[in-house]
Formats: C-alpha cells, structure tokens, sequence
C-alpha cells in the first residue's frame, strides 16, 4: 500500500489511556476496549468509527509503549473516571492502509516514519483505526489505517 500526504482535520476520540508494555498489549486492548464501548453505550453516545488507539509515545528501549484505546466520537466529551476524551491535531500528515495481520504493524509504522524522515517531517503522536474485526475477517486481510501527524 502507499503512503500518502494528506490534510487531516482535527478529530475527537475517547479512550483509556495508559503506560503497557508492548508483550502486554493485546491483554490492553482486550480489557478497554470492551469498558470504553459500554461507558458509551450507557452515556447515549454513538462511536463515530470503529476501535482505534493514539500512540502518544513509545519508548522503544524500554518496550513501554503510551496508548490511548478507544474510538471516535461525533464531538469532544469529557469521559468519565478511567475514561477520557481527546482530540488529533488538524493538518498535515501520512497514512497508510495497512493489510494483514496485526503482527506486521511494525512494519508498516516503520515504513510511515521512514518517509516521515525522507521527506524531512516532523512526526507527532500517531492513531491507527481498526478497520475490520479481528473475529471475523480473516487477519490475512484485516485493514488498519495509520495517520502519522507531521510538521
């Protein structure tokens, strides 16, 4: 798939943020998703997208990755305990489609950061949007989209 430039406006998100370690991430998205999904079921609110996660920060040598796991929604909300909103910065950025399993993730942030840099960007916090559903597309096939922010 391609990495395209693109302008992005800005968009509101509501998740649960917190420091895992990267062996620990599907465990994280297993537990929050679900929490996130029912706080807005019982608030009234529509998600604007499906499941998504910003990764605020990564510390690589560490294996701590800063994420934030939840969804869009139509307009900014405040959330509720564990579970707050947010928003993704408006302008330019990078994306990709990313097809196949969530084990080649890697890989694809990989290739966003590598033109990120060839094209002398700036990367900010990035988002990936699931797509599909893991339990009923086969993850041969599975999209991901990731939105790199840069300036």
């Amino acid at each position: 798939m391609a990495i395209e430039r693109v302008t992005i406006p800005s968009r509101p998100y509501v998740g649960i943020r917190r420091k895992v370690p990267v062996t620990e991430l599907q465990p994280y998205f297993m537990e929050v998703l679900p929490k996130v999904h029912g706080w807005l079921k019982s608030q009234g609110i529509e998600p604007a997208s499906m499941p998504m996660a910003c990764w605020h920060a990564m510390d690589m040598y560490a294996g701590i990755a800063d994420v934030q796991a939840g969804c869009f929604v139509s307009e900014a909300i405040e959330g509720e305990g564990e579970i707050t909103g947010d928003t993704t910065p408006a302008g330019e950025a990078l994306t990709l489609t990313h097809v196949g399993s969530y084990d080649g993730m890697g890989k694809s942030w990989m290739s966003v950061y590598g033109k990120a840099k060839e094209l002398g960007l700036t990367p900010g916090a990035g988002w990936e949007v699931y797509v599909d559903d893991p339990a009923t597309v086969d993850p041969a096939v599975l999209r991901t989209e990731i939105t790199l922010p840069v300036g």
